[in-house]
């Protein structure tokens, strides 16, 4: 496990309604969570066939303390970047101890 040594925030965006339909208001964006966690990138940017697309989808493996609520629309900042949650947080004990494992991705040019 490593140590936790990055700080990770985690914002949501309330679900608004105007004229185009539903969208998440992230001009007015809360922090959810905030504080010490473990990024760990574990595989290599992946690039999809120049030929149609010019973007390449980075993936981590958050660990944060405690029991962190973690929502699919959620934005994540770590390493200076915004990621985006992939599929439900995982949560287990170790002990009295209690912490969540998520995984993550960001979509780069």
């Amino acid at each position: 496990m490593a140590l936790f040594n990055d700080h990770i925030t985690i914002y949501r965006a309330q679900l608004v309604t105007d004229d185009y339909g539903k969208h998440r208001d992230w001009d007015n964006q809360t922090t959810v969570w905030s504080g010490m966690g473990a990024g760990v990138p574990y595989r290599r940017a992946w690039k999809a066939d120049e030929a149609r697309r010019e973007t390449a989808l980075n993936r981590a493996t958050l660990y944060l303390p405690g029991d962190v609520d973690v929502d699919s629309a959620d934005r994540i900042q770590f390493q200076g970047n915004t990621w985006h949650p992939e599929g439900e947080a995982w949560k287990w004990r170790l002990g009295s101890r209690q912490y969540t494992m998520l995984d993550v991705r960001m979509v780069t040019k």
